[in-house]
């Protein structure tokens, strides 16, 4: 049972201060005992560069590491900083046991934030790791982190629909950026799917054809071919000329593309596991 839960069944209560004070303190209890051979001055120099504080060579790293943690004043901040650590760690690919110090860190973040239910999920990219909002489970698991995951196969497609969540986590301000990056995630993974530099809206035809060679009967086909529009008709309009979309409206944008995403590739994976 997660340690958040327990106290509720115990009826002690975790509210949001609660569990900000019992994060900072888990990181501050878990830095002030880095391994300084593993965690380098290198590392020290970048963490503090990352997190826009000072950094003194005279005093003890881990030390310095803690205290930027017990500085923090809010949940959020700890869990930047808690980002911060892990992608200013640099292993190396000649260094197993800094290989898995730095999974040590990715684990401490994601256990950490687990057991206290803090609902934020832990997602890697070329660039390090960075923290998303979670939102319905379900819908996160299935079409947020499995698309992620499936689009190894699509690198083009995979890097855009990453930079898409990142500019999403990071609360751009411009709702249309971020509309924009997840069309331009779709469309990577069309062009790569359907072997053609053709724009979104001129990949409908392509996409209703490959439903109907897979067997979705051409009630649900015909549907999936006016949400698809309306979804290029919004982001033309609204996102990718012009700079009116909303941000209420950027959840919903999110898991319609990792929705036809997830659809297709279960649809080829299907022909791979046809005799």
């Amino acid at each position: 049972m997660k340690w958040a839960d327990y106290r509720e069944r115990l009826g002690l209560g975790f509210d949001d201060k609660s569990k900000f004070e019992a994060l900072k303190n888990r990181f501050c209890n878990f830095t002030s005992n880095l391994d300084c051979v593993q965690y380098s001055d290198n590392d020290c120099c970048e963490y503090f560069i990352t997190i826009g504080k000072p950094w003194n060579t005279s005093y003890d790293s881990s030390y310095q590491v803690s205290n930027s943690f017990q500085e923090c004043a809010s949940l959020k901040e700890v869990v930047v900083n808690a980002v911060a650590l892990y992608n200013s760690y640099t292993p190396g690919n000649s260094n197993r046991g800094r290989i898995n110090y730095k999974k040590a860190i990715w684990s401490f973040i994601e256990k950490s934030l687990g057991e206290l239910n803090i609902p934020y999920e832990l997602i890697s990219d070329k660039d390090g790791i960075f923290i998303f909002p979670k939102g319905v489970p379900e819908f996160d698991d299935n079409l947020v982190s499995a698309p992620l995951s499936w689009l190894k196969e699509y690198p083009d497609a995979e890097k855009a629909w990453s930079e898409a969540l990142r500019d999403y986590s990071e609360k751009s301000d411009n709702p249309s950026k971020v509309a924009d990056g997840f069309r331009k995630a779709l469309e990577r993974f069309f062009q790569e799917v359907f072997r053609s530099d053709k724009a979104l809206e001129n990949l409908i035809n392509e996409y209703c054809s490959f439903l109907k060679e897979h067997g979705i009967p051409s009630e649900i086909s015909d549907d999936f071919r006016k949400l698809l529009e309306a979804y290029t008709h919004f982001n033309n309009d609204f996102a990718k000329h012009h700079d009116r979309a909303t941000s209420n409206v950027l959840e919903y944008i999110m898991y319609a593309t990792g929705n036809i995403i997830r659809l297709v590739i279960t649809l080829k994976n299907s022909d791979a596991s046809t005799p």
